[in-house]
């Protein structure tokens, strides 16, 4: 033991010596692997959270689900999942009925005014089950949780505070418990505060509430018995849900479906959280994994080149009877040390870099937006002891890759040819890689990994640039949209008011209001069939929505009328009721050849008629197709949801408008709020955040391996040239012209990127076929990217090899004669 340890402390010693002496060569070295490392270490904090870490509730392995797969009546797709909502008496009859779930609750998030106090807020509540919390294995910190009776109506009065809002709206008094706050004009009594990490159903949640309100559905959460498997519970709790749900008010795709036709089944909690970026981040996860192989052929390159200039050192080493195998060791250490150092450096880079990934990812902290905006859990992504132990293994890694090479090399070297030879002995031929095929080797793979990279990063930016380029149906610019809340019951002629004065003002164009905005994720519909009595629903196989808005709201979004009129002052209640429909639904030819005019059934018996077509909207993602849908003007069919939501078209920057809307509210509700502010700019933008941050990642992680290639590619050339200095300056003194020296460099580079790029292309054409459900707009396939990605790394790469080429030209031949 004594003896490793003094060789061991020996070996390190003569390693730091040399790279103390090419601080350079050291700084570079230690650069690349931070990069890499870093990146990695970034990437997998969030690949622990999301996809490795059990979600913080007791044996959360055994929380699952229940959801229907939907088919796809057209045959165009796969079939869809949608969560199961059951009403109180159903989950009460379902958990009555199963034994292979220990546990049955239900919860539902929503959004309510609170008032405490004279202070009236917007606060995002969840309704669930009293057993949610023991399911989960939750505990209150102040006061309790809520006990079995208290689902009952009339007993769910009280209330439990999150931590954030105990402090912030009581200021974390002590005496917080049996005080009343309002919920929405009921009054509530506080009997518990949860701890500081406890956060259910998202970390946006402030207070929770019993689950008792008749008529409401709810999301079913559940505990799999001990030692019962997902499959079975899944076979049981599907034919309790059958039968429970045999006659569902249009639940289905199609009217009349078949409650026996019907599949449910049971999905793990975490599963269903992370399945839509799952995918997404394994791809992440193996670019950011090339990109560290990458930073460890590049540091292996250079660590070659550096002892090729050491190979007589090693070879008197060897011949007064070192042995191999502790040189081997001995340069080994070497790369374990810049290793370490790349992976110090690496957890700042990456530190840095998860706080840059959480501000890239953010979006909108609202839930009646477009679902699966963002990465979940992305507020637990954090370099923890989980995420360093990975960076020392990744360091360990690093270190064996980059050094193995040259230790490889270097002790089979045959020590009495390297002795007798002279520094400046020649070899016939020009060919710059004859005693350095591992090192064009190594090129050719990281010219190849940059390369797979490259066309990846390639395919993602030109599906986001697809994506962003896609027209929405209306005209986004300069429309600001809000709601407005009131703690008390507001008159009928509110929504009226505000936007007659909102159209008085000077800088305002349009305004006007509408139960749903585009890319909210609430869907409404009606009945609808044409006036024989065909449903719309059978004939197009899929929900018709229906959208009800004030008069102007078509205008204030700037919805383009593309036949027949928009809604007149003459189309109010008692007048005969008409509707607009899309165009995805005057060309289904479910309204005949001729959509204006037709008389249909909509919103119960009477006749409506369509009166115009306007274009179609996506209003559930850029990248989902519009659905068939129709507008109906409020004055005839009055809104149930009394939080409408406004859209104000400026004549300037809508956001300069707040405090006009603002003192306009209050004028007409003293106590009214304006809350869900944001642009349709900003609102489309936090849509497509999430394909967005998969192609600025990529696209980052795909430039760091191109200029890592560029760098190798480079620095290897500029090496083999300064290596042949005396041999190039022979030919030139010989007669042998310039153009040809750098001919011959050029071309030998050219030989190298050329194989990388024909094998990367290969590993492309092999593996982008995983990004086929991340892409919009193109194939995994696409030549269009291939071809560009091509040439412009054909153009950097000609650049890295053009310097040392040039160099080469710029030879003295007395000078490398004198040498």
């Amino acid at each position: 033991m004594i003896q490793w340890i003094d060789e061991a402390s020996g070996d390190l010693r003569h390693a730091v010596r040399p790279l103390r002496r090419a601080p350079g060569f050291t700084t570079i070295a230690v650069l690349i692997i931070a990069l890499g490392i870093g990146a990695t270490s970034a990437v997998f904090s969030v690949v622990n959270a999301v996809l490795l870490r059990p979600l913080p509730y007791k044996d959360s392995d055994r929380l699952v689900r229940m959801v229907e797969h939907v088919a796809d009546v057209d045959g165009a797709g796969a079939p869809t999942r949608r969560l199961v909502g059951l009403s109180l008496s159903e989950l009460i009859a379902l958990r009555g009925q199963v034994t292979t779930l220990s546990d049955v609750g239900g919860y539902v998030s929503s959004t309510v005014m609170m008032t405490a106090g004279d202070e009236a807020v917007r606060v995002q509540t969840t309704r669930l089950s009293p057993s949610v919390f023991a399911m989960l294995g939750a505990r209150a910190l102040v006061g309790r949780t809520f006990e079995a009776g208290e689902e009952t109506p009339g007993r769910d009065v009280v209330v439990i505070l999150s931590y954030a809002a105990w402090r912030r709206y009581f200021g974390g008094a002590a005496n917080v418990l049996g005080r009343q706050l309002t919920l929405d004009r009921r009054a509530y009594s506080i009997v518990g505060v949860m701890p500081k990490d406890f956060q259910f159903p998202d970390p946006h949640n402030q207070i929770w509430i019993p689950f008792a309100l008749n008529g409401s559905r709810a999301y079913p959460v559940a505990r799999l018995a001990d030692r019962v498997s997902i499959d079975a519970a899944a076979a049981e709790v599907g034919a309790a849900l059958r039968q429970l749900l045999a006659n569902p008010p249009a639940l289905s795709n199609v009217e009349g479906q078949a409650s026996a036709a019907r599949r449910f089944t049971l999905v793990r909690v975490q599963e269903e959280l992370v399945a839509p970026v799952r995918p997404a981040l394994l791809v992440l996860a193996v670019a950011v994994g090339v990109v560290l192989l990458i930073a460890c052929v590049n540091v292996a390159n250079l660590l070659l080149a550096r002892t090729t200039s050491r190979q007589r050192e090693i070879a008197v080493r060897v011949a007064l009877g070192a042995g191999r195998s502790r040189l081997a060791r001995q340069l080994l250490t070497e790369s374990a040390l810049i290793a370490m150092a790349g992976a110090t450096a690496g957890v700042a880079l990456a530190w840095g870099g998860v706080h840059a990934l959480r501000v890239l990812a953010a979006s909108l902290p609202r839930q009646d937006l477009t679902l699966g905006v963002t990465i979940p859990r992305l507020d637990e992504v954090a370099i923890d002891r989980s995420v360093l132990a990975f960076t020392l293994a990744a360091a360990s890694v690093t270190a064996i890759l980059s050094g193995l090479a040259p230790a490889v090399r270097h002790t089979r070297s045959r020590e009495a040819d390297i002795l007798r030879e002279g520094a400046s002995s020649a070899i016939s031929g020009f060919n710059l890689l004859r005693r350095h095929r591992m090192q064009g080797l190594l090129i050719v793979a990281e010219i190849a990994m940059a390369m797979l990279l490259l066309v990846g990063s390639g395919l993602l930016i030109r599906s986001f640039v697809n994506l962003s380029n896609v027209d929405p149906g209306y005209d986004p610019d300069n429309v600001l949209t809000f709601q407005v809340y009131t703690p008390r019951p507001r008159a009928q002629t509110f929504e009226d008011d505000l936007v007659a004065r909102l159209e008085s003002l000077p800088t305002v164009r349009a305004a006007g209001y509408a139960e749903m905005l585009p890319l909210v994720r609430f869907r409404s519909g009606v009945p609808f069939r044409t006036a024989s009595g065909v449903s719309a629903s059978a004939q197009l196989h899929r929900p018709l929505d229906a959208r009800v808005v004030s008069r102007s709201f078509l205008n204030a979004m700037g919805m383009r009328v593309v036949a027949g009129r928009g809604f007149g002052d003459n189309d109010r209640a008692g007048q005969p009721k008409v509707l607009i429909v899309n165009r995805a639904l005057a060309s289904s030819g479910f309204l005949g050849s001729n959509s204006i005019g037709t008389r249909v059934y909509a919103a119960g018996s009477e006749l409506w008629e369509v009166i115009g077509i306007v274009e179609n909207v996506r209003q559930y993602g850029l990248d989902q197709e519009p659905d068939p849908q129709i507008f109906i003007d409020v004055r005839q069919l009055p809104m149930g949801n009394p939080n409408a939501y406004y859209a104000v078209r400026a004549r300037g920057d809508p956001i300069a408008q707040l405090s006009s809307i603002q003192s306009l509210t209050r004028q007409i509700d003293s106590q009214a709020m304006v809350d869900n502010v944001a642009t349709m700019n900003q609102i489309i933008s936090n849509s497509i955040s999430r394909p967005r941050l998969y192609a600025v990642l990529l696209g980052l992680f795909a430039g760091v391996a191109v200029m890592l290639a560029a760098i190798g590619l480079y620095g290897v050339m500029a090496y083999l040239v300064a290596q042949r200095t005396r041999e190039i300056g022979i030919r030139v003194a010989l007669g042998a012209e310039r153009w040809n020296v750098m001919k011959l460099v050029l071309g030998q580079s050219a030989a190298l990127t050329a194989v990388g790029v024909v094998l990367g292309l290969a590993g492309a054409v092999a593996t982008t076929r995983y990004l086929d459900k991340m892409l919009f707009g193109l194939t995994p396939l696409d030549p269009r990217t291939f071809i560009v990605v091509s040439i412009v790394f054909v153009i950097i790469a000609t650049v890295a090899s053009y310097v040392p080429a040039r160099c080469a030209t710029n030879i003295d031949p007395l000078v490398a004669l004198r040498e």
